[in-house]
């Protein structure tokens, strides 16, 4: 476990993606070139990231923040702990594939390979939303303008709203890959996607990676969300005063 940077806000993340560590096992953790993935190095950069493999004995009240990416099944409990925790005021970023492409070391049924789809469907109905995944051919790689940053990834899901618009607490945004949630003193902002953290999508060869900038806005994109969610937080407690 990395020494924590203090000075920097604190993120909790839960996820099945080899992102603190790669695949391959103990071996491969400890070698001498074991590295973070290139999304977790880069979030690290802004945040004190915190891993978290259980909500159940989490005191979630000292995370102003979380993010969730295609993390694995939750119990009941934790989903009413989560879902207790961003009515009292948390921020919540959920990236949630409906139909994974995350290369994998492992074969499809391994429990050690990442969830090919997203298993938070209690949560989001409990919420109001849907996730989908509009039907295709194949699993096409796509290119797509969002709030103005190009992104690039592999089988956009879409939200839609379930149950009676009036009383819907997430409104979902024009592309239909994001929806912005009010949950009680909380605000979730749910991506209906997770590949686009593979740095195979923004890093490589193309004409802004030669002047030292990624191809594609991927992680722009993600750090912006985070930073809608802080700036919102930090507004609340102005606010209330706390």
């Amino acid at each position: 476990q990395p020494a924590h940077n203090t000075d920097l806000p604190k993120l909790g993340l839960m996820t099945s993606l080899p992102m603190q560590w790669s695949e391959g096992g103990i071996e491969a953790a400890i070698s001498s070139d074991a590295a973070p993935h290139p999304a977790y190095a880069r979030l690290a950069e802004s945040y004190d990231i915190i891993p978290i493999d259980d909500l159940t004995t989490l005191d979630l009240s000292s995370f102003p923040m979380l993010l969730l990416a295609q993390p694995r099944a939750l119990s009941p409990e934790e989903f009413t702990r989560l879902d207790a925790w961003v009515r009292r005021g948390g921020q919540l970023l959920v990236l949630a594939d409906p139909a994974l492409q995350w290369g994998s070391l492992y074969s499809i049924g391994d429990k050690r390979r990442p969830l090919f789809t997203s298993l938070l469907s209690p949560l989001f109905s409990h919420w109001g939303i849907e996730l989908v995944l509009p039907i295709t051919e194949k699993a096409p790689l796509v290119e797509v303008d969002i709030d103005g940053r190009q992104i690039r990834t592999q089988t956009l899901g879409a939200w839609q709203v379930t149950g009676d618009d009036a009383n819907a607490s997430c409104v979902i945004e024009e592309s239909y890959v994001v929806a912005d949630c009010r949950i009680g003193k909380g605000r979730v902002l749910l991506v209906a996607d997770a590949d686009f953290l593979d740095a195979a999508y923004w890093q490589g060869q193309g004409l802004r990676s030669v002047v030292g900038g990624d191809t594609f806005d991927n992680m722009t994109w993600v750090q912006a969300l985070l930073s809608v969610l802080r700036a919102d937080d930090e507004n609340r407690r102005d606010f209330l005063g706390e």
